[in-house]
């Protein structure tokens, strides 16, 4: 349960403190005491919009906070760990709190524990319900009433096989369409790609080539010079009078006697054999060449016909070698897929069907669903809003396909427009008075009507969310003391399951709490503040009365309306 609502610089709050004890908790007050204050500050803990303007005046921060216990409340616990929020393991506590800066980011705190906005919003909406007279404007949303009978009927797990089943749908779907796009490209692009392989497949580049052409090109027009060249380059190096390898051998020769003698002559020994021993392989090495070396300058035309290919395809595709031989690769990657799409799209076309079948089913499970419950929520309707003044009350739930040439499924033979939440048109039709037409709840219901119908529908939904308060501001707006009764019956019947909080104007409503708080204004030292004090007693009496007459109450006949306030308090049985 909720223990303690505390309000910190909150507009006109400057220090306000709200216990409200099991069952029925009602506030009540003047006009302008600051009663939405209560609900506001609440809405704040579901993540509802903060606006810097709320942190009272001369003051940098405004918060509000709740301590809750949820001892006995396995599931909220249980929902709360979910999102990494955990109770206090020793008394089952949690305390949160929302702070508003009026320069900088606000901060929001689980048991001291700095959490984020996403998190209050999940945690503070499954805590707590806020229903207040303008949300009977819902009833015209043409979401409202399949909304609310899947939440009566629990078809949560259907929805969400529908959805997973649209979701499924529209992917195939793209892939598909995006497999056809890419063939309709292939097929402009084809005949290119089919010329450009065999191109490079028919001129059997190799890595390497181009490089080795170069070589053998040089040696075709150079080699007579060349000859030349090696020839006497080993002539100098191994024949003549005084060859240089028999000189350097010479050399070294003349040293070997002294080398250990110096370093130095150490080392150009060294250096003279380095020499020597490289020479010998220089002189071979031409010789090698020499003897293998053929003067042929035949076969030119061909090498250099083949330079000139690589030289254009280079042009032509503005790659090297290697990427010449990569883009082979890819050409033949596209062609090897182009040759697949055939086979690509009939697999993605059969794809498509299959979840296209099962969203056609998952759909007309949800439809079929709903309308074999359709009547068993209208019946638990009429029940629940029948005492609230509506004696004559007929309520019906028509449940209609969502029909269009162009949707994506059929059923029955007949195209449908498939959604997240089914292919389902859900609208709630009621009649007020009996011979009269029935039709949709703005056609034919005042306001009075359609603000105690949305109250007996939300509350028949709210029945299985078990949320741990719900708060009720001014729901009994535009009814009369009398019409009112009834709805204080149902509110404190619904508070025995859980805590409920109800801000009202009616003294045949505020009876009815089994505690009584009322919200005060007053100016101190130049400054509006609002107060919260709960009220017993000869005070509630007191407070009764000041409903019964008005604001003026004790000009009139003051003792006739105490008295009358005490027998409304007796007949409520919390006097």
């Amino acid at each position: 349960m909720l223990l303690e609502l505390r309000i910190g610089n909150l507009a006109l709050a400057e220090d306000v403190v709200l216990r409200p004890g099991p069952g029925l908790t009602v506030l009540t007050g003047e006009t302008g005491a600051g009663k939405s204050l209560i609900a506001g500050a609440l809405e704040l803990l579901t993540g509802g919009r903060a606006d810097r303007g709320l942190v009272r005046h001369g003051e940098d921060v405004a918060w509000v906070e709740v301590v809750c216990d949820l001892t006995g409340r396995a599931d909220l616990q249980q929902d709360l760990a979910r999102v990494g929020v955990r109770c206090c393991a020793e008394d089952g506590l949690l305390v949160m709190r929302r702070e508003i800066r009026r320069e900088g980011r606000g901060r929001v705190l689980f048991n001291g524990e700095i959490s984020s906005l996403a998190v209050l919003e999940r945690v503070g909406g499954r805590l707590f319900t806020i229903q207040s007279q303008h949300q009977q404007q819902d009833l015209r949303s043409p979401h409202f009433a399949r909304e609310l009978l899947d939440t009566v009927l629990e078809l949560g797990d259907r929805r969400d096989r529908a959805a997973r089943a649209l979701a499924s749908f529209q992917s195939a779907q793209a892939e598909l369409n995006r497999r056809r796009q890419e063939n309709e490209l292939a097929l402009q692009q084809f005949e290119i790609w089919q010329d450009h392989f065999t191109e490079l497949d028919v001129a059997a580049l190799r890595p390497d080539e181009e490089k080795e052409l170069a070589e053998a090109i040089a040696v075709k027009r150079h080699a007579r010079a060349m000859q030349d060249a090696a020839g006497s380059a080993l002539a100098r190096l191994i024949e003549g009078e005084a060859p240089v390898r028999e000189s350097l051998g010479a050399a070294a020769t003349a040293l070997v006697a002294h080398a250990e003698r110096s370093q130095r002559l150490a080392a150009a020994l060294q250096s003279l054999q380095v020499a020597g021993d490289l020479t010998a392989d220089a002189a071979s090495e031409l010789e090698r060449f020499l003897d293998s070396f053929q003067v042929d300058p035949r076969g030119l035309a061909e090498l250099e016909t083949r330079k000139a290919l690589y030289e254009s395809l280079r042009r032509k595709h503005r790659r090297d070698a290697a990427g010449l031989l990569a883009l082979r690769q890819e050409l033949a990657g596209l062609l090897a897929r182009q040759e697949q799409a055939g086979r690509d799209l009939d697999t993605l076309t059969a794809s498509l069907q299959a979840a296209r079948d099962e969203l056609a089913a998952a759909c007309l499970a949800l439809h079929d669903a709903r309308r074999e419950g359709a009547l068993a929520v209208a019946a638990a309707a009429e029940t629940a809003i029948r005492p609230l003044a509506l004696p004559t009350l007929e309520l019906a739930f028509q449940v209609d396909r969502q029909l269009d040439p162009e949707g994506q499924i059929e059923l029955d033979g007949r195209r449908c427009r498939a959604a997240a939440h089914g292919a389902d048109d859900v609208r709630l039709l009621v009649r007020t008075n009996p011979g009269e037409n029935i039709g949709e709840v703005a056609a034919i219901a005042s306001g009075g009507e359609a603000a105690r119908i949305y109250l007996g529908l939300t509350l028949l939904a709210k029945r299985a969310q078990r949320p741990l308060v719900r708060l009720f501001d001014e729901v009994d707006a535009g009814l009369g003391m009398d019409a009112a009764t009834p709805v204080a019956w149902l509110l404190r019947d619904l508070a025995r399951g859980v805590q409920a909080i109800c801000i009202t104007h009616l003294p045949t409503v505020s009876v009815h709490g089994g505690q009584h708080w009322r919200v005060t204004k007053r100016v101190l030292d130049g400054r509006t503040t609002v107060s919260l004090a709960p009220v017993t007693g000869n005070d509630r009496v007191q407070e009764v009365a000041r409903q019964l007459g008005g604001e003026g109450w004790q000009r009139g006949d003051a003792a006739a309306q105490i008295h009358y306030a005490r027998d409304l308090l007796a007949a409520a049985g919390t006097g």
